[in-house]
């Protein structure tokens, strides 16, 4: 078991490098976003959590299909459509660990919002890897 996944993150590193450096990218960008929603704007961290989500997925999509997974060739709604299944779970998690974070351990939700990052993180890969972003010819543009 240990030899395959050797295997698997040999095979597959430059494509896990790039999920990684993306991952970072929008993990700034979420943090960003969530800092000025809750921390200067003194929204509710609810709201804050939900609209920097909103902005982060935007950029998520976009750097993976077009860096990490080299998908620009596939219909757009092919993976549209896959894509909105996982942030939807992703947003459910997210909402339920920074909830979590805050109510039950009393903490602060910017831990929450890293957290519900590091949770979300490694499923989403290989859900975008052989479900969103999966290549399939019948599935590419002309």
């Amino acid at each position: 078991m240990l030899e395959h996944l050797k295997r698997y993150l040999t095979e597959h590193r430059m494509q896990l490098a790039k999920f990684a450096t993306v991952g970072a990218i929008t993990f700034g960008i979420n943090f960003s976003s969530f800092h000025f929603f809750f921390g200067i704007s003194r929204w509710d961290y609810r709201v804050a959590v939900s609209l920097a989500y909103v902005i982060t997925v935007i950029c998520h999509f976009w750097l993976h299909r077009f860096f990490t997974f080299g998908a620009s060739e596939q219909r757009i709604f092919h993976n549209a459509g896959k894509y909105v299944l996982l942030m939807i779970l992703n947003y459910a998690l997210t909402v339920a660990i920074v909830g979590l974070v805050v109510e039950l351990a009393g903490l602060s939700p910017y831990l929450g919002v890293i957290a519900s990052t590091v949770g979300t993180a490694l499923m989403s890969f290989f859900v975008m890897k052989y479900f969103v972003f999966k290549s399939n010819a019948s599935w590419q543009s002309s």
